[in-house]
């Protein structure tokens, strides 16, 4: 992998946000707003701190893996729309570098509106995230590592079957969402979708947020499952990537795209 041909992705993907309407504010509009809109609607239905800090805690952690997640198949959805995937495979650039770029583009994308978050939750809610101590690294690992994961598998699957299956990267993650635990505890899940959601690491994730934010301590034993889950979907996207890769090569069908 050559690293100045993913700095030359990341580069290029950063000029087309600052200079397209639609990315810029798909990068700060909708993150800021639904932050205001549930923050607002504790504060209206009187919510006491804690259940309003386990609120706008999993709605920052679900918008960072919602943005990277879709963020990654959406990036790789504008080479389509604009018919320029071939002309990024015919230079030397490779695909692997290409989604390399895309990977890194939507992870500085998420800080950007990370940050903005923060600020805003500081000062319109006193909320700080800086409570979590350091499970806020182990938290955001997590939660980013399973990002890319669904971000592979939905650049994987557009590549195999074309634009027709796009919608799957910005639906995916809202498919997952009732199951990931994000605003409440997967205690309140019926007992049969309790026992599956486990294989899912944002649970695991979401209830380590809301054990650190009750007790003040690390939740060791939920993040390192969601860890141990994240290392295997990865290794399990990586290989379905490449078998969709070559298949795809195989049949010509990229030329489709």
């Amino acid at each position: 992998m050559n690293f100045d041909r993913v700095l030359a992705i990341i580069l290029r993907n950063y000029f087309l946000t600052i200079h397209q309407l639609e990315r810029f504010t798909d990068l700060l509009l909708f993150p800021i707003v639904g932050l205001l809109l549930w923050g607002f609607f504790a504060q209206y239905v009187g919510i006491e701190s804690a259940l309003a800090s386990f609120l706008v805690g999993g709605l920052i952690f679900w918008t960072i893996f919602e943005r990277v997640g879709s963020g990654i198949g959406i990036d790789f959805m504008w080479d389509i729309w604009e018919h320029n995937l071939m002309n990024v495979l015919a230079s030397p650039i490779t695909l692997i570098e290409h989604i390399g770029g895309l990977v890194i583009v939507a992870i500085l994308k998420v800080l950007v509106s990370l940050a903005a978050m923060l600020i805003l939750a500081g000062f319109v809610y006193g909320f700080n995230l800086a409570t979590l101590g350091s499970s806020l690294a182990l938290l955001w690992i997590n939660v980013v590592l399973f990002a890319v994961v669904l971000g592979i598998f939905n650049v994987a699957v557009v590549l195999r079957f074309g634009h027709i299956v796009g919608p799957l990267t910005w639906v995916l993650p809202f498919a997952i969402q009732p199951f990931s635990a994000a605003f409440y505890p997967v205690s309140v899940l019926p007992q049969v979708i309790q026992k599956i959601v486990w294989f899912l690491p944002l649970s695991h994730v979401f209830e380590g947020m809301r054990y650190t934010f009750k007790t003040g301590k690390l939740d060791a034993n939920n993040l390192l499952v969601a860890l141990i889950l994240n290392l295997i979907y990865f290794a399990l996207a990586v290989a379905f990537f490449i078998y969709m890769f070559h298949l795809t090569r195989k049949k010509g069908s990229i030329v489709k795209l």
